[in-house]
């Protein structure tokens, strides 16, 4: 009964702070001192008590602390930090007020310089012990020139006088005056969504989406009836508010907008074979990364790896906007962009037209099905940049295919690391790495890999 009653509690999330039984769990807890050894991938920091592995948030190898055990699994431990007794030589303070109670950053104890290397070694660990990977072609690491400051995109919760994000592992909401790893324009807006508190509250959610270039941003609320008695309050405050140039209401089946719900950004690439940027619109229903800077150094390595030349044909598989179709289309002879986002196609197919690109066209559907019924001819490349679940069910339809080189983007390197294995079964070699610190202060990373056929 007691063994059951605590797995109980500790598969609940935020379970253990609200519970009445906490004082029973209180009672089985216990407290060991521990030196961490590494850091795993989830930020963890990472130590053995009687040769059983335990996970502890917010510490680093080299770190010498007091730690409370609060959950026990079969083969690992987890554990809470209490008191540092030696701290590691990269451990730094935070600069946020908010840091260990919003659930947002894992690593801002962290020196910068060390956290995308840091990386590189959580990456190695997941392509050997998923992946199965004995050899590891060379991985290198691109820093973000803004370890703060960087985020285009957030998104706040509201409610009960609130306004910021939830604390770790509940749904209490951390009030916050603004984000340090947010983009000067956001907190700026936050500041003005702080003097309407009342007018947001009923949303429960309010996501920030800002263009640098245009130094504005939108709203993107959740629809509800509800909104048709705010709508005038909130056409109001548009005016009111140059900061914010439209609203966005997401419902089920559509979308409402009033306002300019698009936002622009401007692409300066490295090896461009043109004087101009690229300019993309994004609609809101459309994804678009959230680091903008750190997006140009992905493009530039993707159509680095590609390498296409004018007479190649390539597919760009979950193409969204065209943020990698069109600079691919400049060196290319001929590119396919598929992506089952409708909104997002016609951002694409405006931003081709935007440019004077006409050797790019973009396909409404399902990666799967689009692939399972092409017949357009072999292509030269296939590049990919999936969901977080992978394309473990496109893999068999791309080598079907026999394009000579595969450029895969991923921002979840557990899976990336399984599909990787299936392409190398399937007869493609794993050339080259690049990580891509997409997201500094916290585990996050984004990874490009070139397979090559034969």
């Amino acid at each position: 009964m007691t063994g059951m009653l605590l797995r109980w509690i500790m598969e609940l999330p935020g379970a253990i702070e609200s519970h009445s039984w906490l004082w029973y769990f209180k009672a089985m807890s216990r407290k060991v001192k521990v030196k961490i050894e590494s850091v795993a991938f989830g930020g963890y920091g990472v130590a053995r008590v009687d040769g059983k592995v335990i996970f502890i948030p917010y510490t680093l190898a080299g770190d010498e602390a007091w730690v409370e055990i609060t959950g026990e699994k079969k083969n690992y431990s987890l554990g809470r930090l209490k008191e540092i007794l030696s701290s590691s030589p990269w451990r730094v303070d935070p600069p946020c007020s908010y840091f260990g109670l919003c659930g947002g950053c894992h690593w801002q104890q962290i020196r910068y310089d060390i956290q995308g290397e840091l990386k590189k070694e959580i990456l190695k660990e997941i392509l050997k012990r998923l992946g199965g990977w004995r050899e590891i072609p060379p991985i290198s690491v691109l820093p973000s020139p803004d370890p703060f400051g960087y985020r285009a995109r957030v998104q706040l919760k509201s409610g009960g006088g609130s306004l910021g994000f939830y604390q770790e592992r509940s749904h209490r909401i951390i009030d916050i005056e603004g984000c340090p790893v947010s983009h000067p324009l956001i907190n700026e807006t936050i500041q003005t969504l702080r003097k309407e508190k009342t007018l947001f509250e009923e949303f429960g959610e309010i996501e920030i989406n800002i263009s640098p270039e245009e130094k504005r941003g939108i709203l993107i609320l959740p629809y509800h009836p509800r909104y048709r008695r705010t709508e005038e309050r909130l056409k109001i405050f548009l005016q009111v508010n140059p900061i914010i140039k439209g609203f966005a209401l997401k419902g089920k089946k559509k979308w409402l907008s009033f306002g300019n719900p698009h936002l622009n950004f401007a692409l300066f690439l490295k090896n461009l074979k043109r004087k101009e940027p690229l300019r993309l619109r994004t609609s809101p229903e459309s994804f678009f990364q959230v680091n903008l800077n750190q997006n140009q150094k992905l493009i530039d390595t993707v159509v680095e790896f590609s390498g296409g030349g004018e007479n190649e044909k390539i597919l760009d598989l979950y193409a969204g906007v065209g943020n990698l179709t069109l600079p691919l289309a400049i060196h290319a002879g001929e590119v396919w962009g598929i992506e089952e986002n409708r909104a997002a196609v016609e951002d694409a197919t405006f931003n081709a037209e935007r440019n004077g690109i006409r050797n790019a066209r973009f396909i409404e559907g399902k990666v799967e099905e689009v692939l399972k019924d092409w017949k357009r001819g072999r292509p030269d490349q296939m590049i990919l940049d999936p969901p977080r679940a992978g394309c473990r069910k496109v893999v068999d339809q791309m080598v079907r295919l026999e394009p000579e080189k595969i450029v895969y983007v991923s921002c979840e390197p557990t899976t990336l690391s399984r599909d990787l294995r299936l392409f190398s079964k399937r007869g493609y070699h794993l050339q080259k790495l690049c990580l891509i610190d997409m997201f500094p202060q916290t585990y996050h990373m984004e990874v490009v890999g070139l397979l090559t056929r034969g």
